[in-house]
């Protein structure tokens, strides 16, 4: 069976708020995608909460594509992780790992500048399927937590899992 990549890291190693590049690919025409990581949360410590994550999507949906500069490359999606500790980000193009971090922190002082959840974008019931399931409040204080902690970069060959580890477990 294969190895999903995110299987493949150690998350008891994994620092956050933090960038890792997740993989690599190449389309037939030959464009680079590049798949991101980015970790909000400590795994198996922290979740963000339900409502400010949510709001958090709508809005780094727009910021995130803002702050990128298009030279680095434009963004394909940002979606949420299941275990809600952070979000992938897919772009095709060349950006580096630093680039993702200048765009996640400029995303994040942008969020705390929205001041009124009907500034939020696609907060209503035509353009989202829970509309009435945000809080601005929530996602400030995200945003504030990462400002305040900073923004790492995960290195895939730090984090490594050891097999063993996973064959004790089973």
């Amino acid at each position: 069976m294969p190895v999903i990549e995110s299987f493949s890291v150690d998350h008891t190693k994994m620092k956050a708020p933090a960038v890792r590049l997740s993989k690599t690919l190449s389309t037939p025409k030959g464009d680079t995608i590049k798949v991101f990581d980015l970790r909000f949360c400590q795994p198996n410590r922290a979740m963000l909460p339900e409502k400010g994550l949510h709001t958090l999507e709508h809005m780094l949906a727009l910021f995130m594509r803002q702050h990128l500069e298009a030279s680095k490359g434009e963004i394909i999606d940002i979606s949420p992780m299941g275990c809600r500790t952070g979000f992938y980000l897919s772009v095709i193009g060349e950006p580096t790992e630093e680039d993702i971090v200048a765009a996640w922190k400029a995303s994040m002082f942008s969020i705390n500048a929205v001041k009124d959840i009907k500034e939020v974008p696609g907060i209503n019931k035509y353009q989202c399927g829970s509309y009435q399931f945000h809080s601005l409040t929530e996602a400030h204080d995200i945003a504030t937590s990462v400002l305040s902690v900073g923004i790492g970069i995960n290195n895939n060959e730090d984090l490594k899992v050891d097999d063993t580890l996973i064959k004790n477990q089973n």
